[in-house]
């Protein structure tokens, strides 16, 4: 609760000190085209659930995404992340008759769209906070690389779950834009999963509520002009060898 109530306090203080940035003779979106920014970047993850009670253990993983930024103030954004969590605790106190695994590690791929505010927005400097909605996919193991999920044993008596769960992202992202047209940037997300079986415990585990995971992601992003121009021949260069 107090990482969403910063969230909106730090976004309504800089919407009121960011007003005047839209007021730019010429918008750095338009000047560059930057209507459609195609991102890639690295992110580092951590679970915080029954086998962790904060989120001390960090995975990597590889994100694509593109933002459609013609709009000032509201962007939408579509992601595609993979990577992995993992948490333990060898120490774990649990009933006598209960017999849960004490480590896991689950291969994690997320695909989420999202509705981005950009409360600060200058001809170099975008912040925004974001909201969106997506699906992940989620396989966790035990040390030996073994399937959890099909292992009863390690559940409550007629404990079953899927390996698709919906996610609710919270974000907030800041992009420096380069004169050239290109843009880096920074994200911070808690993904807020809607299953609470990302480590293969509920009912034997000791905390209330879904597992939770915290994202940072750092990419870079290219708009869609460069691309093209990347991909897609010359034409004069054709025309001239053409000719020739």
């Amino acid at each position: 609760m107090r990482f969403f109530l910063s969230i909106i306090f730090l976004g309504l203080v800089l919407t009121l000190q960011g007003q005047d940035s839209l007021r730019v003779v010429e918008d750095t979106f338009q000047r560059y085209r930057l209507h459609q920014l195609w991102e890639i970047g690295l992110g580092a993850n951590a679970y915080r659930g029954d086998l962790a009670n904060s989120y001390a253990l960090w995975s990597s993983s590889v994100h694509f995404g593109v933002k459609f930024a013609k709009k000032k103030r509201w962007n939408g954004h579509l992601a595609l992340g993979i990577g992995s969590v993992r948490g333990q605790n060898y120490a774990y106190e649990f009933d006598e008759n209960a017999t849960p695994n004490l480590f896991f590690r689950s291969n994690v791929v997320t695909l989420q769209a999202d509705l981005q505010y950009n409360f600060l927005r200058t001809n170099r400097w975008i912040a925004y906070i974001s909201q969106g909605v997506g699906l992940m996919r989620f396989l966790p193991k035990n040390e030996q690389g073994s399937r959890l999920q099909n292992q009863l044993s390690t559940r409550a008596a007629g404990e079953i779950y899927s390996n698709i769960s919906g996610i609710f992202p919270t974000s907030l992202g800041l992009i420096f834009l380069l004169k050239n047209g290109y843009a880096f940037g920074f994200r911070v997300s808690l993904l807020r999963p809607t299953t609470d079986y990302l480590d293969n415990i509920s009912l034997w585990g000791k905390r209330t509520g879904a597992d939770k995971i915290l994202l940072c992601k750092w990419h870079i992003a290219v708009p869609t002009w460069k691309l093209r121009k990347f991909f897609v021949p010359n034409q004069k260069n054709e025309k001239k060898s053409t000719r020739q």
